[in-house]
């Protein structure tokens, strides 16, 4: 009996022991708190988009982008450094303007609406019936209908980028001088550069470094899409011509053009896709759509803008070299212009630049093998000479 009273006092001492064990795990401890479930993740509709940077005075919508920061008249060289952590290998991830959300694109089209529109003898311009048929006295009859163009168009031809031995004064005596094609091409230019007014000093200086650049990158484009027997070089001057639109809207809408001038072309696009939502060649897209021009030149206006990113994009065979010819005289005039050629004796298949190396592949096109030889050659060495102002010896 007495075994048998131990043993149930045994049991309930166990029994105790076992419940005050599991009472105490449950209960915290003095000081500590119990762990917090962790809150299930939030569905993506229901997240708060990220506060935006600062974005352009036109623009009244915000954009999805990073936080933001103080923006001061110069970037410092961190800035910069930055900029250059963060652009990655080619190609750049950059939006086409089709993906980007309807509510994001209206506050763009809005703000590029208020810029001045071109006069309507643009599109006339950009006809490729007109380039055909037109005689310099219809070109002059044309633009003496705007004439602040046709006096900056004068003023342009006696400049020292085309080297006149004597000055000209009327629209016909420029076309005699330098040809139906190079006039038509300056009208085009200050037409469009006429829809955008400098702010102040800082950006009528990149305003007039892109005119300057578009100018010499149009020059080289007829002379050579002419010596390589490309078809239709009017018209491949008119997609390089508009090509510079977007980086022209870029610097109308950011609030900081001055710091495009501190920025290579990539680093330049990511800071443009950050503040705007999108890189100058979609920008600049997107202008054209506003304006009305013609579908299938803003197309390959855009493409002009866009090789230089994507390596792989890929083109119709028949419109290729013409398209990679433009690219490379957009990129040599922005070089030339920006006093980054010092040497005329320029090789696009050693340059060991980003963009450059994006459009290496394409130069081995059957229709730009003589494209080298070419720009050794004495007349576009005289004309490198001339945009450059530099002095190079030069043999036939």
């Amino acid at each position: 009996m007495a075994f048998k009273l131990l043993g149930l006092l045994a049991l309930l001492a166990l029994l105790g022991l076992w419940w005050w064990s599991r009472s105490s795990a449950g209960t915290p401890r003095h000081g500590t708190r119990p762990p917090e479930p962790t809150p299930a993740p939030a569905h993506p509709a229901a997240r708060t988009a990220a506060t935006p940077t600062t974005l352009a005075a036109t623009l009244s919508m915000p954009l999805p982008m990073e936080p933001a920061v103080e923006r001061t008249v110069l970037l410092t060289a961190a800035d910069i450094a930055e900029l250059r952590e963060r652009t990655p290998p080619m190609p750049l991830p950059l939006h086409p303007v089709e993906i980007l959300d309807p509510l994001l694109t209206e506050p763009l089209m809005e703000a590029l609406r208020q810029l001045p529109r071109p006069p309507r003898a643009l599109h006339e311009l950009m006809d490729a019936e007109f380039v055909h048929r037109a005689s310099s006295t219809e070109l002059a009859t044309l633009v003496l209908g705007e004439p602040t163009v046709a006096a900056r168009v004068i003023a342009t031809a006696n400049s020292p980028l085309f080297g006149l031995q004597q000055p000209v004064g009327s629209i016909g005596q420029a076309t005699t001088f330098l040809g139906l094609l190079s006039v038509r091409q300056m009208c085009l230019q200050h037409m469009l550069a006429a829809c955008f007014q400098p702010r102040d000093a800082a950006q009528r200086r990149e305003f007039d470094r892109l005119w300057h650049a578009s100018n010499i990158a149009a020059e080289l484009c007829q002379q050579l899409a002419t010596r390589l027997r490309l078809p239709d070089a009017a018209n491949l001057t008119t997609l390089l011509v508009l090509s510079f639109l977007g980086r022209q809207a870029a610097a109308a809408l950011l609030p900081d053009a001055e710091l495009l001038a501190h920025l290579n072309v990539y680093e330049r696009a990511v800071h443009e896709q950050k503040e705007l939502g999108l890189a100058a060649h979609e920008l600049g897209h997107l202008l054209m759509r506003a304006w009305d021009l013609p579908f299938d030149l803003l197309q390959d206006a855009r493409t002009v803008g866009s090789l230089r990113f994507d390596p792989d994009l890929r083109l119709a065979p028949e419109r290729e070299a013409g398209l990679t010819l433009c690219t490379l005289c957009a990129m040599l005039g922005e070089r030339i212009a920006g006093g980054d050629l010092a040497d005329p004796l320029f090789d696009p298949l050693h340059d060991p630049r980003p963009d450059m190396q994006a459009l290496r592949h394409r130069l081995a096109l059957p229709a730009l093998a003589g494209l080298s030889a070419e720009l050794r050659s004495a007349p576009l060495q005289r004309l490198l000479d001339r945009l450059t102002g530099h002095a190079v010896q030069t043999t036939m």
